[in-house]
Protein backbone atom coordinates (compact mmCIF):
# COMPACT_ATOMS: atom_id res chain seq x y z
CA UNK A 1 0.00 0.00 0.00
CA UNK A 2 1.35 3.35 -1.02
CA UNK A 3 1.65 5.40 2.02
CA UNK A 4 0.95 10.01 1.88
CA UNK A 5 4.28 10.40 1.88
CA UNK A 6 5.79 8.84 -0.72
CA UNK A 7 2.50 10.21 -2.98
CA UNK A 8 3.73 13.59 -1.66
CA UNK A 9 7.31 12.75 -3.09
CA UNK A 10 6.40 11.42 -6.27
CA UNK A 11 3.85 14.68 -6.21
CA UNK A 12 6.28 16.85 -5.59
CA UNK A 13 8.92 15.62 -8.04
CA UNK A 14 6.48 16.21 -10.92
CA UNK A 15 5.77 19.76 -9.81
CA UNK A 16 9.37 20.32 -10.02
CA UNK A 17 9.11 19.38 -13.57
CA UNK A 18 11.29 16.30 -14.96
CA UNK A 19 12.77 15.98 -18.40
CA UNK A 20 10.39 13.10 -19.83
CA UNK A 21 11.10 13.33 -22.94
CA UNK A 22 15.08 12.23 -22.53
CA UNK A 23 13.25 9.24 -20.70
CA UNK A 24 11.55 8.07 -23.94
CA UNK A 25 12.59 5.02 -26.03
CA UNK A 26 14.98 5.80 -29.09
CA UNK A 27 11.70 4.95 -31.77
CA UNK A 28 9.65 7.11 -29.64
CA UNK A 29 11.74 9.49 -30.21
CA UNK A 30 12.48 9.25 -33.52
CA UNK A 31 8.87 9.91 -34.35
CA UNK A 32 8.75 13.03 -32.45
CA UNK A 33 11.81 14.32 -34.18
CA UNK A 34 10.46 12.51 -38.06
CA UNK A 35 9.43 16.22 -39.24
CA UNK A 36 12.99 18.28 -38.57
CA UNK A 37 15.40 18.40 -41.02
CA UNK A 38 18.46 16.81 -39.79
CA UNK A 39 20.83 19.35 -39.30
CA UNK A 40 18.50 20.48 -36.54
CA UNK A 41 18.36 17.22 -34.99
CA UNK A 42 22.13 17.42 -34.62
CA UNK A 43 22.00 20.36 -32.87
CA UNK A 44 19.81 18.82 -30.49
CA UNK A 45 22.49 16.76 -29.67
CA UNK A 46 24.12 19.59 -27.25
CA UNK A 47 20.93 19.60 -25.07
CA UNK A 48 21.96 16.80 -23.00
CA UNK A 49 24.06 13.43 -22.61
CA UNK A 50 20.85 11.91 -24.21
CA UNK A 51 20.53 13.60 -26.93
CA UNK A 52 23.78 12.97 -27.68
CA UNK A 53 23.56 10.43 -29.73
CA UNK A 54 19.99 10.26 -30.84
CA UNK A 55 20.70 11.47 -34.41
CA UNK A 56 22.87 8.59 -35.31
CA UNK A 57 19.89 6.48 -35.15
CA UNK A 58 17.57 8.72 -37.13
CA UNK A 59 16.04 6.52 -39.84
CA UNK A 60 14.65 10.11 -40.95
CA UNK A 61 16.82 12.13 -42.90
CA UNK A 62 16.00 15.44 -44.09
CA UNK A 63 18.27 17.61 -46.10
CA UNK A 64 16.77 21.27 -47.65
CA UNK A 65 19.46 23.26 -48.99
CA UNK A 66 17.25 26.11 -49.12
CA UNK A 67 16.39 25.82 -45.26
CA UNK A 68 19.95 25.02 -45.15
CA UNK A 69 21.21 28.19 -46.49
CA UNK A 70 19.06 30.60 -45.25
CA UNK A 71 20.40 29.51 -41.37
CA UNK A 72 24.12 30.11 -42.57
CA UNK A 73 23.37 33.12 -45.17
CA UNK A 74 25.30 35.56 -43.67
CA UNK A 75 28.49 33.79 -42.62
CA UNK A 76 29.05 31.85 -46.11
CA UNK A 77 28.87 32.12 -49.68
CA UNK A 78 27.46 30.65 -51.95
CA UNK A 79 29.68 28.21 -53.09
CA UNK A 80 30.99 27.50 -49.44
CA UNK A 81 27.63 26.83 -48.55
CA UNK A 82 27.23 24.02 -51.12
CA UNK A 83 30.45 22.49 -49.93
CA UNK A 84 29.33 22.63 -46.33
CA UNK A 85 26.07 20.91 -47.59
CA UNK A 86 27.53 18.26 -49.40
CA UNK A 87 29.88 17.20 -46.67
CA UNK A 88 27.23 17.47 -43.60
CA UNK A 89 25.57 14.95 -45.93
CA UNK A 90 28.30 12.85 -46.08
CA UNK A 91 29.21 13.11 -42.83
CA UNK A 92 25.52 11.76 -41.86
CA UNK A 93 25.63 9.35 -43.62
CA UNK A 94 28.86 7.77 -42.48
CA UNK A 95 28.42 8.53 -38.91
CA UNK A 96 25.04 6.89 -39.20
CA UNK A 97 24.38 3.93 -36.91
CA UNK A 98 20.90 3.36 -38.20
CA UNK A 99 20.75 0.22 -39.90
CA UNK A 100 17.03 0.89 -41.49
CA UNK A 101 15.74 4.20 -43.01
CA UNK A 102 12.11 5.28 -43.19
CA UNK A 103 12.40 8.31 -45.12
CA UNK A 104 15.18 10.05 -47.25
CA UNK A 105 14.61 13.09 -48.67
CA UNK A 106 17.05 15.65 -50.24
CA UNK A 107 15.87 18.92 -51.39
CA UNK A 108 18.63 20.73 -53.61
CA UNK A 109 16.58 23.00 -56.35
CA UNK A 110 19.34 25.40 -57.15
CA UNK A 111 21.13 24.82 -60.89
CA UNK A 112 24.01 23.23 -60.38
CA UNK A 113 24.22 22.39 -56.40
CA UNK A 114 24.32 18.82 -57.04
CA UNK A 115 26.59 16.63 -59.62
CA UNK A 116 25.95 13.10 -60.47
CA UNK A 117 28.41 11.48 -58.78
CA UNK A 118 27.26 13.06 -55.64
CA UNK A 119 23.22 12.34 -56.17
CA UNK A 120 24.15 8.46 -57.15
CA UNK A 121 26.32 8.06 -54.15
CA UNK A 122 23.84 8.93 -51.29
CA UNK A 123 20.85 7.20 -53.56
CA UNK A 124 23.70 3.92 -53.09
CA UNK A 125 24.04 4.47 -49.40
CA UNK A 126 19.95 4.68 -48.48
CA UNK A 127 19.30 1.86 -50.84
CA UNK A 128 21.76 -0.38 -48.59
CA UNK A 129 19.94 0.79 -45.84
CA UNK A 130 16.55 -0.27 -47.06
CA UNK A 131 14.90 3.43 -47.22
CA UNK A 132 11.58 2.80 -47.14
CA UNK A 133 10.47 6.28 -48.64
CA UNK A 134 12.88 7.70 -51.32
CA UNK A 135 12.06 11.53 -51.60
CA UNK A 136 14.44 13.83 -54.38
CA UNK A 137 14.24 17.21 -55.73
CA UNK A 138 16.91 18.75 -57.59
CA UNK A 139 17.82 19.51 -61.33
CA UNK A 140 20.90 18.30 -62.96
CA UNK A 141 19.90 20.10 -66.45
CA UNK A 142 20.78 17.44 -68.24
CA UNK A 143 19.14 13.44 -68.38
CA UNK A 144 18.95 11.43 -65.43
CA UNK A 145 18.71 7.66 -65.31
CA UNK A 146 17.01 6.41 -62.28
CA UNK A 147 19.93 4.07 -60.71
CA UNK A 148 19.20 0.29 -60.89
CA UNK A 149 19.86 -0.16 -56.88
CA UNK A 150 16.74 2.06 -56.74
CA UNK A 151 14.41 0.08 -59.33
CA UNK A 152 15.51 -3.47 -57.60
CA UNK A 153 15.36 -2.27 -53.39
CA UNK A 154 12.80 -4.75 -52.11
CA UNK A 155 12.37 -2.14 -49.18
CA UNK A 156 10.87 0.72 -51.10
CA UNK A 157 7.42 1.42 -50.72
CA UNK A 158 7.24 5.66 -52.04
CA UNK A 159 9.32 7.10 -54.43
CA UNK A 160 8.49 10.65 -55.07
CA UNK A 161 10.45 11.96 -57.60
CA UNK A 162 10.81 16.03 -59.12
CA UNK A 163 13.54 16.96 -61.64
CA UNK A 164 12.87 20.44 -62.54
CA UNK A 165 12.01 19.04 -66.13
CA UNK A 166 15.14 17.17 -66.56
CA UNK A 167 14.15 13.94 -68.46
CA UNK A 168 13.73 10.78 -66.62
CA UNK A 169 15.91 7.16 -67.62
CA UNK A 170 14.16 4.24 -66.74
CA UNK A 171 16.53 0.81 -65.90
CA UNK A 172 15.91 -2.01 -68.45
CA UNK A 173 15.60 -4.05 -65.31
CA UNK A 174 12.24 -2.84 -63.23
CA UNK A 175 11.26 -4.36 -60.06
CA UNK A 176 9.79 -1.92 -57.43
CA UNK A 177 8.10 -4.94 -55.43
CA UNK A 178 7.11 -3.34 -52.87
CA UNK A 179 6.36 0.04 -54.44
CA UNK A 180 2.75 1.26 -52.86
CA UNK A 181 3.32 5.64 -54.03
CA UNK A 182 5.03 6.63 -57.28
CA UNK A 183 4.60 10.64 -57.33
CA UNK A 184 6.79 12.27 -60.54
CA UNK A 185 6.61 16.24 -60.33
CA UNK A 186 8.45 18.09 -63.66
CA UNK A 187 9.61 14.46 -64.88
CA UNK A 188 10.00 14.66 -68.66
CA UNK A 189 9.10 11.05 -69.86
CA UNK A 190 10.94 9.77 -72.77
CA UNK A 191 10.99 5.70 -73.18
CA UNK A 192 7.30 4.45 -74.31
CA UNK A 193 8.48 0.93 -73.56
CA UNK A 194 10.12 1.97 -70.08
CA UNK A 195 7.43 3.61 -69.10
CA UNK A 196 4.51 1.26 -69.94
CA UNK A 197 6.73 -1.84 -68.15
CA UNK A 198 7.34 0.85 -65.21
CA UNK A 199 3.10 0.65 -64.18
CA UNK A 200 2.48 -3.26 -64.87
CA UNK A 201 5.67 -4.16 -63.29
CA UNK A 202 4.52 -2.44 -59.74
CA UNK A 203 1.98 -5.11 -58.79
CA UNK A 204 1.24 -3.37 -55.11
CA UNK A 205 1.24 -0.04 -56.27
CA UNK A 206 -1.72 1.43 -55.48
CA UNK A 207 -1.21 5.79 -55.75
CA UNK A 208 0.10 7.29 -58.95
CA UNK A 209 0.34 10.97 -59.41
CA UNK A 210 2.12 12.27 -62.52
CA UNK A 211 2.36 16.76 -61.60
CA UNK A 212 3.44 18.89 -64.27
CA UNK A 213 5.06 16.22 -66.20
CA UNK A 214 5.72 16.42 -70.07
CA UNK A 215 4.63 13.68 -71.94
CA UNK A 216 5.84 15.20 -74.86
CA UNK A 217 8.03 12.22 -76.89
CA UNK A 218 5.96 9.75 -76.00
CA UNK A 219 2.58 8.44 -78.44
CA UNK A 220 1.48 5.95 -75.86
CA UNK A 221 0.64 6.20 -72.18
CA UNK A 222 -0.48 2.67 -71.24
CA UNK A 223 -1.14 2.54 -67.47
CA UNK A 224 -2.83 -1.09 -67.20
CA UNK A 225 -2.79 -2.19 -63.14
CA UNK A 226 -4.83 -4.29 -61.25
CA UNK A 227 -3.51 -2.54 -58.00
CA UNK A 228 -3.72 0.97 -58.65
CA UNK A 229 -6.71 2.75 -56.59
CA UNK A 230 -5.96 6.25 -56.93
CA UNK A 231 -4.72 7.99 -60.29
CA UNK A 232 -3.78 11.73 -60.50
CA UNK A 233 -2.62 13.61 -63.80
CA UNK A 234 -2.13 17.50 -62.97
CA UNK A 235 -0.45 20.23 -65.00
CA UNK A 236 -2.01 23.36 -64.11
CA UNK A 237 0.80 25.77 -65.48
CA UNK A 238 1.35 26.55 -69.59
CA UNK A 239 3.07 24.04 -71.04
CA UNK A 240 2.29 23.47 -74.98
CA UNK A 241 3.70 20.48 -74.84
CA UNK A 242 3.27 19.09 -71.47
CA UNK A 243 1.32 15.62 -72.92
CA UNK A 244 1.86 16.82 -76.99
CA UNK A 245 -0.15 14.06 -79.20
CA UNK A 246 0.46 11.51 -76.39
CA UNK A 247 -2.44 9.12 -75.89
CA UNK A 248 -3.42 8.19 -72.12
CA UNK A 249 -5.00 4.74 -71.62
CA UNK A 250 -6.15 3.81 -68.33
CA UNK A 251 -7.16 -0.49 -67.64
CA UNK A 252 -7.05 -0.38 -63.76
CA UNK A 253 -10.38 -2.34 -62.81
CA UNK A 254 -9.90 -1.29 -59.12
CA UNK A 255 -9.46 2.65 -59.64
CA UNK A 256 -11.91 4.36 -57.00
CA UNK A 257 -10.39 7.61 -57.38
CA UNK A 258 -9.44 9.50 -60.83
CA UNK A 259 -8.38 13.41 -61.30
CA UNK A 260 -7.02 15.52 -64.26
CA UNK A 261 -6.54 18.59 -64.01
CA UNK A 262 -4.71 20.53 -67.62
CA UNK A 263 -3.69 24.25 -68.08
CA UNK A 264 -6.30 25.46 -70.43
CA UNK A 265 -6.23 28.57 -72.61
CA UNK A 266 -8.98 31.24 -71.41
CA UNK A 267 -10.62 33.24 -74.44
CA UNK A 268 -10.01 37.07 -73.47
Amino acid sequence: METSTSKAKICGSTSKGIDRISGLPDDVLHNILSSLLIFDVVQLSLLSKRWKYIWTTMPYLHFDFDKFYLQRLKRLCDMEMTDKFKDFINWVLISQRATNLVRFLLIGDIYGIFDKVDILRWIHATTRRNVQELVLEFCLLEPFELPYCVATCESLQVLKLNLSGDILKLPNHLGFCQLKLLHLENVALSDQQLTICLFSKCHLLEKLILQECSLGALTLLDIASTSLIYVTFGNVYYKVESYGDCEVKLCCPNLKFFKYKQWRMQNF
